[in-house]
């Protein structure tokens, strides 16, 4: 299901984490935790004991998400469970959208937990985005259609998660090219591998 290259060992996950960006012979970006082949770079460095949300606001620590991942894990697995969704996933997009703030709001008017948007949220039935149960429903179900679209392709669902499946549909089902999500993906998918070790699921 997983449709990209992780290492089976585990990313490293200490002061910082390194992504690297490969690609195959058709082009194809993946995103490893170590080189692949000779087109693989260092993508992004990421820092341990700090993160900071997509929905902006101050630096969150290890601690305090820590704190607030363990408040919403039985909601989370819940929803999962419900919508055939892994809750290393949800868990791992909710912390790059708001930090598991369920008061978080972008610039752009993306809300809660998810970081739904309104017209998003209008397609499921949904108003109450601050509401962290009709957040992740939400997010759930868009995830769980996203993966359906694109044949259980992680990497493409979570892109499409962040640009718009329009967006990853238009450049042939690829990663598109904008800078936010190339950093985005891999944000992600780091966290969805790490959230699926027994020590953190």
């Amino acid at each position: 299901m997983l449709g990209m290259a992780l290492c089976a060992a585990g990313l490293a996950w200490a002061d910082e984490a390194r992504i690297y960006r490969s690609y195959d012979a058709s082009g194809r970006p993946t995103f490893s935790d170590r080189p692949l082949n000779r087109t693989s770079q260092v993508f992004a460095v990421f820092d341990g004991n700090r993160l900071w949300p997509r929905a902006g606001g101050t630096p969150v620590t290890t601690a305090q998400l820590s704190a607030r991942r363990s408040a919403f894990d039985p909601l989370v697995r819940r929803v999962a469970q419900a919508h055939g969704v892994h809750a290393a996933l949800l868990k791992a997009v909710i912390e790059v959208e708001s930090g598991f703030n369920a008061r978080a709001r972008s610039p752009k008017g993306a809300i809660g937990l998810m970081q739904v948007m309104p017209t998003t949220a209008a397609r499921y039935g949904q108003y109450d985005l601050y509401a962290p149960e009709q957040n992740v429903e939400v997010g759930a179900r868009y995830l769980r259609d996203l993966l359906s679209m694109f044949g259980g392709n992680v990497q493409l669902a979570v892109a499409a998660y962040n640009a718009g499946e329009n967006a990853v549909i238009r450049h042939g089902r690829r990663i598109p090219p904008y800078q936010e999500t190339q950093r985005y993906v891999p944000m992600v998918l780091e966290r969805y591998h790490r959230f699926q070790s027994p020590s953190l699921n």
